[in-house]
């Protein structure tokens, strides 16, 4: 009976992972492993980069998975560590193992190779284009932070910053901070001019993976010691040590509303945490599929992209991750509550006089609140407990 309960188990994990992949696509054509993936600002590209050789730079539509771009690197340079899109959507910027950048001209129909750029240095490991788009801020070997003027190509700032590699950095949403991970398992918090403004001291392995919060209050933090920890920002000091992973953490990101993490891990999984309490919300991926080596969440908030070391892009379908299986995207109105407004109600005004019925689900379970028809009247929320929630609109 056991065993029958165990295989019953086993097979509803296996439908329900199912359900929740969108696509799967190759990011190296012998299958290297992945090294970085993200999406673009408007969510509607996702690329990728892959050990060598040869290492590919790929680039999917998120809609149907279909191949829009394939880079090879050529022969006299190594694997690509990281990828990222500028946030206007003009740049791409990939680092290359042995410390060049590539920085390509993503504003035509594909991407074209503007410039690339050698830091002299031994290794590189990340890389982040700024708010602005006008800079790129690189992680090195020799604990150097490099940061070059796009597209130009010339050295903006070079910082001593770490005992060691320089392994991941980021920038705030608002430009004002530059946050590095190193493998002296250090996180430092750094000024946009390069002045070191706090040293956070917890983790006790290798700094993995670095992301600031949408409202610029918090850094969250990954390791190889198999935890997340949350900094904040203006004090360096620790809020919350996260645990669950059994093996490396990679990878880490942040849901655009601020309320959610998502992790990457060398136990084969990928999980969702609530940021605010570190509580686990959803664990998911492929069984022994091997190291998941990177993540990043959508700009909408409804996917969440995973590469691994088999080469895997996989577009996960986040409302059914977390169950909330009456959402649809394509008819929200409103966007999300969250947490739950301090004030008694959400005002909901349209033109023509269009009178639709609106429902309000609860993210955590995907029931509905209650609906109403509304047109310049408020829908009240005082009665809702907090969480997040989504305003759907019925067709």
């Amino acid at each position: 009976m056991k065993k029958k309960i165990l295989f019953a188990l086993l097979l509803i994990s296996e439908i329900l992972t199912a359900q929740s992949i969108d696509w799967t696509m190759k990011a190296n054509p012998i299958l290297n492993p992945i090294n970085g993936v993200t999406f673009r600002s408007d969510g509607q590209k996702i690329i990728s980069g892959t050990d060598c050789h040869p290492a590919s730079i790929r680039v999917f539509d998120m809609n149907t998975g279909s191949l829009d771009w394939d880079y090879s690197v050529g022969s006299n340079y190594m694997c690509i560590m990281g990828v990222t899109f500028s946030s206007n959507s003009n740049y791409i910027a990939a680092i290359e193992e042995f410390g060049n950048i590539f920085v390509f001209d993503n504003s035509g129909a594909s991407p074209v190779i503007l410039d690339t750029i050698n830091t002299g240095t031994s290794y590189g490991f990340a890389t982040a284009i700024s708010p602005a788009n006008d800079k790129v801020a690189v992680g090195c070997s020799n604990g150097k932070m490099k940061i070059y003027n796009i597209p130009s190509g010339t050295l903006s700032n070079d910082i001593s910053a770490h005992a060691s590699w320089v392994t991941t950095v980021a920038y705030s949403p608002d430009g004002n901070f530059i946050i590095t991970g190193g493998s002296d398992n250090k996180v430092k918090i750094w000024s946009a001019a390069g002045t070191l403004l706090h040293t956070c001291i917890s983790h006790t392995e290798y700094v993995s993976g670095v992301k600031v919060t949408p409202n610029n209050q918090y850094v969250i933090s990954a390791s190889r010691d198999n935890k997340i920890k949350v900094w904040d920002i203006n004090t360096g000091a620790l809020v919350r040590t996260i645990i669950g992973h059994t093996a490396d953490v990679n990878a880490i990101d942040i849901s655009p509303d601020g309320s959610k993490i998502v992790s990457a891990s060398s136990d084969s999984t990928c999980k969702i945490w609530e940021l605010n309490t570190g509580t686990l919300m959803s664990t998911f991926g492929v069984q022994d599929s091997g190291e998941v080596r990177a993540v990043a969440w959508s700009p909408n908030g409804n996917k969440i992209v995973t590469g691994n070391i088999l080469s895997d892009v996989t577009l996960w379908d986040v409302s059914t991750i977390l169950g909330v299986d009456n959402y649809n995207s394509s008819n929200v109105e409103l966007g999300t509550i969250f947490p739950n407004p301090t004030s008694n109600s959400v005002y909901i005004k349209l033109p023509n006089n269009e009178i639709p019925e609106y429902t309000i689900v609860f993210n955590c379970d995907g029931k509905a609140a209650y609906s109403q028809k509304s047109n310049g009247t408020s829908l009240p929320v005082e009665s809702l407990v907090p969480g997040e929630y989504f305003i759907d609109r019925k067709s």
